[in-house]
């Protein structure tokens, strides 16, 4: 059994798929909406509050801006390194989030193909 993060998973590109906005303090808030299937959608227009919000805090808010479709989790992981040199454990940290994140539908991950030799 191999250690999490494995090196698949570090080359994973992360996508935003849901949206967004900014909170208090430049944070970010995720807007998902209670109902993701299309087939169950028009229940969403009748509801009165049909978004969950999501409060990130700065450490989160700067791995949902760093997941900009062109880095890898690997890549992400080194930004928050360094806007968040004090923290420990940054890059399974990171990992472990956006693999909720990912669960949670807020985002999708992408492999690039490889390269044939």
């Amino acid at each position: 059994m191999s250690a999490f993060p494995d090196e698949a998973f570090l080359s994973a590109i992360p996508v935003q798929v849901l949206a967004s906005e900014f909170g208090e303090g430049g944070t970010v808030i995720l807007l998902r909406p209670k109902i993701l299937s299309p087939r169950w959608g028009w229940v969403l227009r009748m509801m009165k509050k049909p978004t969950y919000r999501v409060k990130l805090d700065a450490r989160g808010t700067a791995v949902w801006q760093a997941c900009d479709g062109a880095r890898t989790v690997a890549e992400i992981a080194e930004v928050v390194t360094a806007a968040f040199p004090e923290e420990k454990d940054t890059t399974l940290r990171t990992a472990l989030f956006i693999q909720e994140l990912a669960r949670g539908k807020f985002i999708s991950l992408f492999h690039r193909p490889n390269p044939v030799s």
